[in-house]
C-alpha cells in the first residue's frame, strides 16, 4: 500500500484550514436567508480546481463542511445538509467545467497541429496560433468558473430546502432572485481568488511542500 506523504497531508490541511476560517468568517456576514451566502470558503476551493488540484479540491470541500459546521455548532442539522449539498455539487460542477474547457481547447490546438502538418511551409502567423494556449490559456476564466460554482452552490441548496426542510413549491419562486445572487457572490469570489491566485504562486507552493 503506497503511503502518503506528510507533506501532502501538510499542504491539504493548510488549504482546509484556510477554507474553515472563511467559512466561519462568512457566518458573522448578515444574509436574509440562511442558505444565501457569498461562499467565501468556497475560493480555496476554486483556487485549487482553477490550478488543476482537482482531487485535492473535493476533500477540501469536504472537509471545509465537516469541520465548519462541528465548529460552529450545527453539524448533522439542517444547516450542515445546505452547507455540504451546496459544497460538493458545486464543486463537482466546476471540475465538470473545467475538464470540459480544457478538452475543448486540446481538441482545437490538435486541429491546429494537424492543419499545420498539411503545409510544408506553414505562414509564420499560424505557427504562432499554434502555441497560443500555452501559460494556462486552455483554462476557463476564474471568473466564469466562479459564477458556475456559486449558481450551483445555491440552487442545490434551495432544492434541499424544498425537499427536505420545508416542502412547499413557494419557496421556488426564489429561483430568480437566486440567479441574480449567484452572478454577483460569483464574480466577487471570482474577485477574491482571482487576487489570492496572483499573489500566492500555488502550484510552486504545492511543489516546494510535497516535493
Amino acid at each position: 500500500m503506497k503511503r502518503i506523504n506528510d507533506n501532502y497531508i501538510f499542504f491539504l490541511a493548510l488549504m482546509t484550514a484556510f477554507a474553515v476560517s472563511l467559512h466561519l468568517l462568512e457566518m458573522l456576514i448578515p444574509k436574509p436567508l440562511p442558505f444565501m451566502k457569498i461562499g467565501l470558503s468556497n475560493i480555496v476551493v476554486l483556487i485549487l480546481i482553477y490550478n488543476s488540484f482537482l482531487k485535492e479540491a473535493l476533500i477540501v470541500a469536504l472537509a471545509k463542511s465537516l469541520i465548519g459546521t462541528f465548529l460552529s455548532g450545527t453539524l448533522f442539522s439542517p444547516a450542515f445538509l445546505l452547507s455540504i449539498s451546496g459544497s460538493m455539487l458545486s464543486c463537482v460542477f466546476m471540475i465538470l467545467v473545467y475538464k470540459l474547457f480544457i478538452s475543448i481547447h486540446k481538441s482545437n490546438e490538435e486541429l491546429q497541429i494537424a492543419s499545420c502538418k498539411l503545409n510544408e511551409n506553414p505562414p509564420s502567423k499560424h505557427r504562432g496560433k499554434l502555441w497560443h494556449y500555452n501559460e494556462g490559456a486552455d483554462r476557463v476564466s476564474i471568473f466564469g468558473l466562479s459564477i458556475v460554482g456559486s449558481f450551483i452552490h445555491l440552487l442545490s441548496q434551495l432544492i434541499v430546502v424544498r425537499f427536505f426542510i420545508l416542502p412547499s413549491d413557494s419557496i421556488l419562486l426564489l429561483y430568480p432572485l437566486i440567479a441574480v445572487i449567484s452572478i454577483v457572490a460569483g464574480f466577487l469570489t471570482g474577485l477574491f481568488g482571482y487576487f489570492f491566485n496572483n499573489t500566492i504562486d500555488f502550484r510552486s507552493f504545492y511543489a516546494k511542500t510535497c516535493p
